[in-house]
């Protein structure tokens, strides 16, 4: 099997705060799938015509009664959820760029980490019996 993160790219991985706010080449390999902007609209279709559904189930209507009330409000469910996470995307890629050009303007606020390996970081422990 073979891992998610190649261990050479991980040990050379530059730990400066601007580095981590820029995507990498390798960012869309990673971090989306080819459901990544399906998965909302199904969902809104999903959620629309299914309260229509159980609306008309409650109300003892038959199964197959306005089906194209049932397909309308799929079709508008999936479309506002489609807006909604557009307009999500857009939000978090404002508030990212937003970000990296405050830590380009103060560099001096963010300087880069010191590497510790993690058997110094936990402090010495003697067991109590």
């Amino acid at each position: 099997m073979k891992p998610i993160v190649e261990y050479e790219v991980a040990t050379t991985v530059d730990p400066t705060p601007l580095n981590l706010l820029t995507n990498g080449p390798d960012y869309e390999k990673y971090h989306s799938t080819w459901l990544n902007d399906k998965w909302l609209p199904f969902l809104g279709f999903f959620v629309g015509s299914g309260a229509v559904w159980y609306q008309d189930v409650m109300a003892r209507k038959p199964i197959y009664a306005g089906l194209h009330v049932k397909l309308g409000a799929g079709i508008v469910g999936a479309g506002i959820l489609y807006y909604v996470n557009k307009y999500r995307d857009t939000y978090l890629a404002d508030k990212d760029a937003m970000y990296r050009h405050y830590v380009q303007l103060h560099p001096e606020d963010f300087p880069p980490p010191e590497r510790k390996k993690v058997g110094e970081m936990f402090k010495e422990w003697v067991p109590v019996r």
